[in-house]
């Protein structure tokens, strides 16, 4: 199989390393200057158990060179229409989408563009980040438990999804096909709004809010109105995520935030618009009155405000 790997940060840097290290064919469509520094260092992965070096196959938007069997797709959602244009030229009759992006409208988007039968589903829940000098640093966090899900919309079983198990498998990462990808993606949806919520209105660790006397409240105050948001359309979340979530904020010293308060910390475009503005567009849409859901899409507004303005100075 061939795979285009769309990206070489945290995800797609981890994901398509392990498979080329596995013998698989992969290239990476990436922009000029991450292309010049794979070419200079290699990609690095740096791994508690020790480092691995991998030499890989880079293109840049314009060189995409035939068609791809498996299109991973790990961009940041406010990338999503420039990957698009990125890719469509390595899509062909058999090619098949696999977005791993955060959220849900980026499905429909996918399919409206490429076509139903070629976007498959993805949930990726792993612990990768790139660094400053364009590593991969996979950290140790207790309480986060990593998963890789992906499969047909339809729920049906498929040989393109078999043969994508057993590649990943094959490379040393453990993943699963979903039978309900879908509701397995509006779950992590929910989750994900609820951590982006609290962490960018506190702008604290998960251990500093377990250490707020209001901090227990406040998180499940906050997941509560994600969860209604979600069962009105259609996807209630399972009882365990509540736990999970109120959990990951119970544990004092736990130096865990999710990539979009880091984003935020760092004066970095964030996802916001994408996942809490896109829950609350969908509750507004209910008649659902979601506050703290609100507060926060405030607050990410007018910090990429802030951000475009400082950008626009310099």
């Amino acid at each position: 199989m061939r795979f285009l790997m769309l990206g070489a940060g945290g995800l797609g840097g981890y994901f398509g390393g392990m498979l080329v290290r596995n013998g698989a064919e992969v290239t990476f469509l990436v922009r000029p200057r991450r292309a010049a520094q794979l070419a200079k260092h290699n990609l690095v992965i740096k791994e508690p158990a020790g480092n691995v070096v991998i030499p890989v196959k880079t293109v840049t938007a314009g060189e995409v060179d035939g068609k791809y069997d498996v299109v991973f797709l790990t961009c940041k959602a406010y990338d999503l229409d420039s990957a698009i244009d990125a890719i469509a030229p390595a899509i062909g009759p058999g090619s098949a989408i696999l977005p791993v992006l955060n959220g849900v409208n980026h499905i429909d988007i996918l399919r409206e563009h490429f076509g139903a039968e070629q976007v498959l589903g993805g949930m990726i829940i792993v612990r990768a980040e790139l660094a400053p000098n364009g590593d991969i640093v996979r950290p140790t966090i207790g309480g986060v438990s990593e998963d890789a899900a992906f499969g047909e919309l339809t729920g049906e079983r498929s040989a393109r999804c078999e043969a994508i198990h057993n590649a990943l498998m094959s490379a040393g990462i453990p993943s699963r096909i979903s039978d309900d990808i879908l509701g397995e993606m509006w779950t992590k949806f929910c989750g994900f709004c609820c951590n982006a919520a609290v962490s960018t209105l506190t702008r604290a660790f998960a251990g500093e809010i377990a250490s707020a006397p209001a901090g227990a409240g406040f998180v499940r105050a906050t997941f509560d109105e994600c969860a209604r948001a979600t069962t009105a359309e259609g996807y209630p979340p399972p009882h365990s995520l509540r736990d999970l979530c109120v959990g990951l904020y119970s544990q004092p010293g736990l130096g865990y935030r999710p990539s979009i308060a880091a984003d935020l910390e760092a004066g970095r475009p964030t996802e916001g618009e994408h996942t809490i503005g896109d829950l609350v567009r969908r509750a507004g849409r209910r008649g659902l009155d979601v506050p703290i859901l609100q507060a926060a899409l405030c607050n990410l507004q007018i910090q990429e405000a802030r951000r475009l303005n400082q950008t626009a100075r310099c």
